[in-house]
């Protein structure tokens, strides 16, 4: 057992401190800034051009105030996700809570888009070295995943996931400013078209997957205090005594979450408007619309249509890092939660920290294994991914309710203030309505 009173700090200050104590947001970064934005942010500029960057930013930033709470619950009380939806009240079954019930099955709906990205990686490897089918690639990228996450070190999986994302996002944003000296540059008119906010009823299915995929989005939040209790920060809080050592140390780490979430949204912002920028100006003008297995492929006209022919080779490896970087990441904490909603359940073999390990372990090696056994049966994998993403999206609206639900029963002086509970507010209205907006058109369609 670890000893609390030890691990007892101070929260760093200054905006240097701050940053060098961030950690659980880049670790989601690894995720957020991968499948959405390389796969279905793409699609969405090559399908309606720069109408909808307005609702690339809105998905991008509009999630941050869940993320921001469900980190203070945290920190509060130690909980990971499931243990503090297990708070609201209301129906249980198998001694677990209706709302994390509802949350862990639509969690478990977007193994879909998994299955996606793994296929998608596995045809990217295809498409670079053809001397192995589609299908034996998918093997070899399942085997990886599983070689890399054995070990289950928190802080070489956070080193290992800044580097890829860090290395591949700088690409990314330099290939948009190489693409203002092309045939696709695009104008201010063409950016002022993106903030009519309107609403392309022809592509309601793919905004739907892109909120769903882009920002840190529900799963990601799932995900967050997973890492925030491995990165420490609540035990460098220590119980709440009703000290007023304990409400600064609060305070403090608070703001290191606040800045740890918002180095998380900056990136998935800055990324994803890239993204879209180089869909909406490349794909669209050559009418090509990514899908199928060789979606990575297609994908990459945005690459070699701005820096060159050559420039392919960069974005092949660079997009097998995002998209390996994603399933690592959703691997890994997949096995968090799986072993987590087991000891809730009261799985006697998930009672204590060495059995949580174990299933942990097991659990992040057997979803990769039935991802991969979808793959080997069904020929479409991009179609799942955005169904999956889809479903991602709809999985927002009970996570939001639990997590407004638990802010509004904290005491005062730890609840989040009027602002921070304003936001929240509208984000939960935001997502009701941009859901039910898109699902109209989807069953107009």
């Amino acid at each position: 057992m670890t000893d609390v009173a030890n691990d007892v700090r101070p929260a760093p200050k200054g905006i240097g401190g701050l940053l060098r104590n961030i950690g659980p947001g880049v670790v989601v970064s690894g995720s957020v800034v991968g499948s959405g934005e390389l796969l279905v942010t793409t699609r969405m500029g090559a399908d309606v051009g720069f109408v909808f960057l307005w609702g690339v930013i809105f998905a991008s930033v509009i999630k941050y105030f869940i993320q921001l709470e469900l980190g203070r619950q945290c920190l509060l009380y130690n909980d990971t996700t499931i243990t503090s939806l297990d708070r609201v009240p209301g129906l249980r079954f198998g001694n677990a809570s209706w709302a994390a019930w509802l949350c862990l099955i639509g969690y478990a709906s977007v193994f879909l888009s998994l299955i996606g990205i793994l296929g998608s990686v596995g045809g990217l490897l295809a498409s670079v070295a053809p001397f192995a089918p589609y299908k034996a690639w998918c093997v070899v990228v399942f085997v990886l995943v599983v070689v890399l996450l054995w070990r289950g070190i928190y802080q070489d999986l956070e080193k290992m996931v800044t580097v890829l994302v860090a290395l591949f996002s700088l690409v990314v944003i330099g290939s948009l400013l190489f693409l203002q000296g092309t045939t696709y540059a695009f104008s201010s008119s063409d950016l002022a078209a993106g903030f009519t906010f309107h609403m392309p009823p022809q592509g309601a299915f793919v905004a739907m997957a892109l909120m769903g995929s882009v920002g840190a989005t529900a799963v990601e939040l799932f995900m967050y205090p997973y890492w925030v209790r491995e990165k420490g920060y609540p035990r460098f809080i220590g119980p709440d005594d009703g000290s007023p050592e304990w409400k600064e140390r609060y305070r403090g780490w608070m703001r290191v979450l606040a800045m740890d979430a918002g180095v998380c949204t900056a990136i998935a912002l800055v990324i994803t408007c890239a993204y879209y920028l180089l869909g909406a100006s490349v794909l669209s003008t050559l009418q090509v619309v990514p899908k199928g297995i060789d979606v990575v492929d297609q994908v990459s006209l945005i690459f070699t249509e701005t820096l060159g022919p050559t420039a392919k080779g960069i974005f092949m490896v660079g997009a097998f890092c995002t998209l390996l970087s994603t399933l690592l990441v959703f691997a890994a904490s997949s096995g968090r939660i799986g072993a987590d909603f087991l000891n809730l359940l009261g799985v006697g073999s998930a009672q204590n920290e060495e059995g949580r390990k174990r299933w942990s372990r097991t659990l992040q090696t057997a979803f990769p294994a039935f991802w991969l056994s979808v793959i080997l049966f069904w020929s479409d994998p991009y179609f799942l991914l955005l169904l999956g993403q889809n479903a991602n999206n709809l999985l927002l609206i009970p996570l939001a309710y639990g997590v407004l639900h638990l802010a509004m029963r904290e005491a005062p002086g730890r609840r989040m203030g009027l602002v921070l509970e304003l936001g929240l507010l509208l984000t939960i209205w935001a997502i009701i309505s941009f859901t039910a907006i898109n699902l109209y058109h989807s069953w107009s369609n």
